[in-house]
């Protein structure tokens, strides 16, 4: 549609005067002072937060590979085959460091299983300050598994009859071991051996758990051995310990042991563990042999709980 000349000529005119307005808002002219700052003016962002500080965690031991070479070689001692299942070695002095003379080489049976921290090597263990390391670890770790032990079968021993049963199995373990479980010798790892048992095949570890009977056809306590919880401290403790405490059970509540004396408690369950003979602490046997091994055992332990030889390798922490 054609507009009529007056209407155009109005609308011309409104059409200039938006145009004009429009023109002057948009010109150069000084922003108001709510936008009048420069960067460097400008509040500053709030200082990022830092990141909080890892807590340090221990350095991941390396499981040491296999050695390839021949340790017959080595010129560590003897070794003898011991029914076709594991090697007895006569470690010399300069490889023990004096903590024993008979040792199964369980490097590949116990690969990957072995607690590092508790198989040093000779050298290591000439450390004072090793040593001292060594056994407040190794106290600190009988007495977390023995509490353990009594919560697990229902904490039935309280009061003074806990504290007299924790510090019997620190007595057994030395009376056992002198709490010595591994040697090691470059990347060879060895578990502590009786050597001298009655048991032909041995008593293994820091609780000298029996393999055998008198004969290699009576094996004992299968499961301990066949799953390799003798590769480690803790468990061959705990395996060790669980035995003690179901002969103290025993020893407990039989007529012999009720003198009032708690000892007699303690010396039958420890007659029972080392002998298999008898739960009482005067259950001997007729055989004068295994009857003076018997009370040389029970002399053991007991003299052990008195004196307490560990305080003193122990240390200041």
């Amino acid at each position: 549609m054609v507009l009529r000349t007056p209407l155009r000529a109005i609308l011309i005119s409104f059409i200039a005067l938006t145009f004009v307005s429009c023109s002057k808002s948009s010109s150069g002219s000084p922003p108001s002072e709510d936008t009048n700052h420069t960067v460097d003016n400008e509040t500053p962002s709030p200082t990022p937060t830092p990141s909080p500080t890892p807590t340090p965690q221990p350095p991941v031991t390396e499981i040491p590979a296999i050695p390839s070479a021949d340790l017959s070689r080595e010129n560590i001692g003897s070794r003898e085959r011991v029914y076709n299942l594991f090697d007895r070695w006569s470690l010399k002095s300069s490889v023990s460091g004096g903590r024993g003379s008979k040792w199964a080489d369980v490097t590949t049976s116990c690969h990957g299983k072995i607690d590092l921290s508790y198989a040093l090597t000779a050298q290591q263990w000439q450390i004072t300050t090793k040593r001292g390391e060594y056994y407040r670890d190794v106290n600190k770790l009988i007495e977390q598994t023995g509490t353990k032990l009594l919560a697990d079968h229902g904490n039935v021993l309280t009061g003074t009859e806990k504290t007299i049963f924790l510090r019997a199995l620190k007595a057994l373990s030395w009376q056992e071991s002198n709490w010595q479980h591994y040697v090691r010798y470059k990347d060879w790892f060895f578990v502590f051996l009786s050597g001298g048992s009655y048991n032909v095949l041995d008593d293994w570890g820091i609780s000298q758990v029996a393999r055998s009977g008198f004969s290699a056809d009576e094996l004992l306590n299968a499961e301990f051995f066949n799953s390799g919880k003798y590769c480690g401290i803790g468990s061959t403790l705990y395996y060790g310990f669980t035995e003690y405490y179901n002969n103290y059970m025993e020893a407990r509540s039989a007529s012999c042991n009720q003198t009032g004396d708690p000892m007699h408690k303690i010396l039958g369950a420890y007659n029972r563990y080392s002998s298999g003979y008898s739960a009482c602490y005067n259950g001997l046997s007729r055989d004068s042999a295994y009857r003076n091994y018997q009370i040389n055992a029970m002399n053991g332990i007991k003299g052990h709980y008195d004196a307490q030889p560990w305080l003193r390798l122990i240390g200041p922490e």
